[in-house]
């Protein structure tokens, strides 16, 4: 009999499943997508690549190399390095502690002689 309930409920919850909502569909022509990336104001991409151009010398990108990696990007790319740029981790930290981390397992399985007996 409890058996009889689920296999009611089982087979209730199957059908629902299957029922599908309307859904509304239609092509997206190129205009309609650079219509959205329009209202970003050319000042403010202007204003942006400088800013990311300054952050990459005070980071050590030699000035010409700046201004080269800076005007190779897009719009779209400039935005989103400007929204990441100071969450972003720097990457010098995570590989110099990979490299002690090889250096020390290296010394300990004994393939080199960094710390003398």
């Amino acid at each position: 009999m409890i058996l009889k309930r689920f296999l009611r409920y089982l087979l209730v919850a199957a059908a629902a499943m299957t029922i599908s909502l309307p859904a509304q569909s239609a092509m997206v022509g190129t205009a309609q997508l650079q219509a959205g990336s329009a209202a970003i104001e050319l000042a403010t991409i202007a204003d942006q690549r400088d800013w990311i151009r300054e952050q990459l010398i005070v980071g050590g990108v030699a000035e010409a190399k700046a201004a080269e990696r800076v005007a190779a990007m897009t719009d779209a790319q400039i935005q989103e390095v400007y929204q990441r740029i100071d969450s972003s981790p720097a990457g010098g930290t995570s590989a110099l502690l990979v490299v002690v981390v090889v250096l020390v397992v290296l010394e300990v399985m004994g393939y080199t002689d960094f710390i003398p007996d």
